[in-house]
């Protein structure tokens, strides 16, 4: 039987039984009006959080239920989602957003690109044979090294070409190549293309995507300049990149009107290992504490424990109690859960 203890968060335990759920994680809209890919973005990320981005079946099924109910009845067939063809570096530096491409490159003649020996980047088919500089052929860099090379900026651009010898062959790979990405910079994993699509294939030219509204409802690649209706969602889960205690973190998010987020099924928790993606420490704060009262982890929403994602070795047993108060956070490399003592400083995330 539980006995009242002078503990600010023994209250918060012992409410558990009145406290609700958290409810869906994302909101989608349908917004009726015509926009090219990059102003749909726009609008999305001015009114929302960004363009559609679908991860699985569930989602797609979501999106098609939208576009139906908002479909203006005005012959629309076409409808953006977040998913773009865009250049990343293979080492995952996405923030990085240097370029040095030749005048009138990328010109649409593949989805890799090389340098030559005035330093200056040209796209090509991705399957060309030629000599490659590494980062500390994608593969043998892996292996061997680190990865292809990042040029983060003009100086990394100098020393890269300097490395590329004078005599033939005078091109080389960097690690800059074009994949499907979404709008809020997470990759694509789950697709759902229309038989034969993509087919534009390598282009100069912007590639979006959208869905097909009408009979097979897959997705299409197209060019981005095109004017059609979109798909917004505003997600409920806020990454927070301060570095604060537990208890900090806490108090952030409900003197925001928000709670440190729970982590109650598999569905969430992806959703939070989308969101830790961007966090700037190896720790993000959850909203899990540890009562050392009655040696038991619980939710700040007042839920308890039914599903868990523990790294091996925490979660399970004891916990010292004897500097501090224990709390939980994923980890953004593995994303799972580790107990670290509550004076800790990491980002976190709340929940709207």
């Amino acid at each position: 039987m539980l006995r009242h203890v002078n503990n600010p968060f023994s209250s918060l335990l012992l409410t558990a039984v009145v406290s609700l759920s958290a409810g869906p994680l994302r909101q989608h809209h349908f917004v009726n009006q015509r926009k090219s890919w990059t102003e749909a973005q726009r609008y999305c990320r001015e009114k929302y959080t960004d363009l559609v981005t679908i991860n699985d079946t569930q989602d797609q099924n979501d999106i098609e239920q939208v576009t139906e109910r908002g479909n203006p009845g005005d012959n629309t067939n076409r409808v953006w989602i977040g998913l773009k063809k865009t250049w990343i570096w293979s080492l995952d530096d996405s923030k990085y957003q240097y370029r040095n491409w030749e005048p009138g490159q990328p010109q649409g003649d593949g989805d890799c690109a090389f340098m030559n020996q005035e330093g200056q980047w040209h796209d090509i088919t991705c399957s060309t044979s030629m000599h490659f500089i590494c980062y500390n052929a994608q593969r043998y860099c892996r292996d061997k090294h680190t990865d292809l090379a990042s040029v983060r900026n003009e100086s990394e651009n100098d020393q890269i070409k300097g490395i590329i010898p004078s005599a033939s062959p005078k091109d080389a790979w960097i690690g800059l190549h074009r994949l499907w990405v979404w709008s809020d910079n997470s990759t694509s994993t789950f697709t759902n293309w229309k038989p034969g699509e993509p087919n534009l294939g390598a282009n100069k030219l912007d590639i979006c995507t959208s869905i097909d509204t009408h009979q097979q409802k897959g997705w299409i690649d197209d060019y981005c300049t095109e004017l059609y209706h979109f798909v917004c969602y505003d997600d409920k889960l806020v990454l927070i990149r301060q570095n604060l205690t537990w208890t900090g973190a806490l108090n952030y998010c409900r003197n925001n009107d928000m709670d440190l987020v729970s982590v109650f099924s598999e569905d969430t928790q992806r959703r939070v290992e989308n969101v830790t993606a961007s966090a700037s420490t190896p720790h993000v704060w959850l909203g899990l504490r540890h009562s050392c009262v009655v040696g038991l982890w619980f939710w700040v929403n007042g839920q308890t424990l039914c599903y868990e994602q523990w790294a091996a070795g925490y979660g399970t047993g004891e916990e010292d109690c004897t500097t501090t108060v224990r709390s939980g956070a994923i980890q953004t490399g593995d994303q799972r859960w580790i107990s670290l003592p509550e004076t800790n400083t990491n980002n976190f995330i709340c929940i709207k």
